[in-house]
């Protein structure tokens, strides 16, 4: 009994290291500083490693106002 519960252990430990964790990025679109839209994006592990690699956005000379993607 004590081996068919380590085999299972143990094959339940291998079945979560090999499955993959999707992550999950919240993004905002901005428009001159105002959100046009909040989507959730699963991250691309083989293009980013993290969500903060996706964004895309620029700001006015003040440092305020964005425009473009910024994902967290």
């Amino acid at each position: 009994m004590k081996r068919i519960i380590g085999i299972l252990a143990l094959v339940a430990c291998v079945a979560a290291f090999t499955t993959s964790c999707n992550k999950k990025c919240t993004c905002k679109t901005y428009a001159a500083g105002v959100v046009l839209r909040t989507d959730e994006v699963e991250l691309d592990k083989d293009t980013y490693k993290k969500c903060s690699d996706m964004n895309t956005f620029v700001t006015d000379d003040n440092g305020q106002n964005k425009t473009g993607l910024e994902c967290k």
